[in-house]
C-alpha cells in the first residue's frame, strides 16, 4: 500500500522483517542476501502493479521514463553481483546505513515544503542517466527499492510530484525486475541455499508477499 501511494515503502519495512525472520527460520543459510533477493523480487511485483495504474491514471512520464530505462536495467542487474562480493558482516552494515539514511531524511528533511525548481529534467539528461546509474547500482546492492532516492532527486525538476511518483514506480519496475535477475543469477555456484529458492529469492515467502502486493499497491494508488 505504501508503495501505491508513494511510489516506495516496501524497503524500509518488508527487508528489515525478512532478516530478522530468515536470521530465526533459515539459520545456517545466507539470510542477508537471501531477504535482499526476496525483497526485490517482491519489490518488482508491486511496481508493475502499480505502474499500470499509475499509467492508468496519466501520471507516468514517458519521456522521463525513457531517460531512466537503460540506467535502470544495467544499475538493478550488476548490483546483485557487486553485492556478492562483500562479506556478510560489511553488508549488513551498509544495508542498516542505507536504510537509515532514507528514514532520517523523511524524518526530518520531508516536512519542509517543497519549493517547485525552475530546472528542466530535459535539459540535465546526461546528469539523470548518471545518478539514476549510481542510484540503481547502490540500492539493488542493498535489495532497496530506487524510489527511495530517485523521488527527492526528481523533486529538483520542473515537475508534478504525482508524475514523480508515478514515473519512479514505472521505472521501479524495470529496476526491480533487472535486480530480481541479478539475485538468481549472482547466486550460481552458492551452496548454502535452502530448499525452494531460486538464487537469492526464497520463494516460500515471495509467493506469499508478491500475491499480497498485487493485490493491494492498486489500491495504494487509488487511495
Amino acid at each position: 500500500m505504501l508503495v501505491g501511494i508513494l511510489g516506495t515503502g516496501s524497503s524500509l519495512v518488508v527487508l528489515p522483517c525478512l532478516i530478522l525472520i530468515f536470521a530465526g527460520s533459515l539459520e545456517g543459510f545466507d539470510t542477508l542476501r537471501l531477504a535482499a533477493g526476496t525483497t526485490m523480487a517482491t519489490i518488482a511485483v508491486g511496481a508493475v502493479s502499480g505502474a499500470v495504474m499509475q499509467y492508468r491514471n496519466g501520471h507516468v512520464n514517458l519521456a522521463l521514463l525513457n531517460v531512466l530505462f537503460l540506467p535502470y536495467v544495467v544499475g538493478g542487474f550488476l548490483g546483485p553481483w557487486l553485492g556478492k562480493l562483500l562479506p556478510s558482516g560489511v553488508l549488513a552494515i551498509y544495508i542498516a546505513a542505507i536504510i537509515s539514511f532514507v528514514a532520517l531524511r523523511m524524518l526530518f528533511l520531508e516536512r519542509t515544503e517543497v519549493v517547485s525548481s525552475a530546472r528542466d529534467y530535459r535539459a540535465h539528461q546526461l546528469e539523470i542517466i548518471s545518478v539514476a546509474t549510481a542510484v540503481g547500482l547502490l540500492c539493488s546492492m542493498a535489495g532497496v527499492a530506487s524510489g527511495l532516492l530517485t523521488i527527492p532527486y526528481l523533486r529538483r525538476f520542473s515537475l508534478p510530484m504525482r508524475p514523480i511518483i508515478g514515473t519512479s514506480t514505472a521505472a521501479a519496475g524495470i529496476y526491480a525486475s533487472c535486480g530480481t535477475i541479478g539475485y538468481i543469477t549472482a547466486a550460481q555456484g552458492v551452496e548454502n541455499l535452502p530448499n525452494g529458492s531460486l538464487g537469492y529469492v526464497y520463494l516460500p515467502a515471495f509467493s506469499i508477499m508478491a500475491t499480497i502486493a498485487t493485490i493491494v499497491t492498486p489500491l495504494g494508488v487509488h487511495l
